[in-house]
């Protein structure tokens, strides 16, 4: 079926040189459009933005884990991730403690918010001598449970009889039931100079 323009009542059918005019009229609109998209990807960042928005999911992935890690090492370094959380240098021994003594261990303690669920049971006080042997001394048993808030405790210790005067390190294994499922945290290490019999 061939196009046939009407004007003042007369068909014309269009000619070769009507084609190849509207030819022109395509070929120049496709390069208007070409150069106007090379001027695009020249002065603009437009083929980065394009790029960014497809490499996007891949690199929120990648974002994702590394806020993860972060966040596990952000929980590490402020103790969040533990039961217990202590602030550095206020723990420590009454001293002097000589051999067959009860060793006094002053602790401030306070419940993160992953323990403050938990129900402290036992501990294990651990002493280490100065050549590194791990010796148990007596067990502790709870008198009360410590809040979110920071507490002083004076915990009285025995001693194994086992133990050299010298410089000795000291830590409490505690054992807690965080709802139904049993979780193990420790104290910091506090150190204190064990002398002989006076």
């Amino acid at each position: 079926m061939t196009q046939t323009i009407e004007s003042k009542g007369q068909r014309i059918i269009p000619t070769l040189g009507f084609f190849l005019d509207r030819l022109w009229v395509w070929l120049t609109g496709i390069a208007f459009w070409l150069v106007g998209a090379v001027l695009l990807a020249v002065f603009t960042p437009f083929w980065d933005n394009a790029r960014a928005v497809w490499s996007s999911p891949a690199m929120l992935t990648a974002l994702q884990k590394d806020v993860l890690a972060l966040r596990t090492e952000l929980a590490a370094a402020t103790g969040d991730n533990r039961v217990i959380r202590q602030p550095p240098g206020l723990s420590y021994v009454t001293e002097p403690v000589r051999m067959g003594e009860p060793v006094i261990l002053n602790l401030v303690i306070e419940r993160t918010e992953l323990g403050a669920q938990c129900h402290f049971i036992s501990g294990q006080s651990l002493f280490t001598e100065a050549g590194g042997v791990i010796t148990p001394g007596s067990e502790i048993q709870p008198s009360r449970q410590i809040s979110e808030e920071q507490t002083r405790l004076r915990v009285k210790l025995i001693p194994p009889d086992t133990l050299r005067p010298g410089r000795i390190e000291l830590y409490i294994a505690l054992e807690y039931d965080c709802d139904g499922r049993k979780v193990y945290d420790r104290t910091d290490v506090v150190t204190y100079s064990l002398l002989p019999k006076g």
